[in-house]
């Protein structure tokens, strides 16, 4: 008779032992990164506890790669390489005043390299695409004023390209 009276007392006390142990393993309110409990790590859930939903996966496969960008001074040297023969043998082009703008419309580069010639402070402006090893210059040109922001704007959203 006592060990029929025990194991009532044994159950509840291994239900409490349990119930200590997982309130143990609760995480705190400045964790980050909740730690699993019991519950989470069971393979068969019991009807009390809800089914924990999966953690997304960082495994998987890095997209295709695009092909390399442009670095700043790969698109400024571009940009001068195409338009250096439309000013005198003496142009000096300021590659660090350079103004390079990400454009809304391809190809995606606009390139504003400013230069110097016969006196005049000029520009060489150029819109770039492709990549580094095929480059493809949709527009070069080179002029002794440099463009004013509207037009440059306009250039940025792909309008008024052809000078109209």
């Amino acid at each position: 008779m006592t060990s029929h009276r025990l194991a009532p007392s044994l159950a509840v006390a291994l239900v409490l032992l349990a119930g200590a142990t997982v309130v143990g393993c609760a995480p705190e309110a400045s964790t980050s990164e909740p730690s699993p409990t019991a519950e989470q790590t069971s393979t068969s859930p019991t009807p009390s506890s809800p089914t924990p939903a999966p953690a997304p996966t960082t495994d998987s496969p890095e997209p295709p790669e695009t092909p390399p960008a442009f670095t700043e001074s790969e698109l400024v040297q571009i940009c001068i390489d195409v338009t250096t023969s439309v000013y005198d043998p003496g142009v000096v082009f300021d590659a660090s005043g350079a103004r390079i703008e990400k454009r809304t419309v391809t190809p995606e580069w606009l390139v504003l390299v400013p230069a110097q010639t016969n006196g005049y402070d000029g520009e060489s402006v150029c819109t770039i695409g492709g990549s580094p090893t095929d480059p493809d210059i949709e527009m070069s040109s080179g002029s002794i004023q440099p463009l004013p922001e509207e037009q440059i704007q306009k250039l940025i959203r792909g309008e008024n390209e052809g000078g109209e």
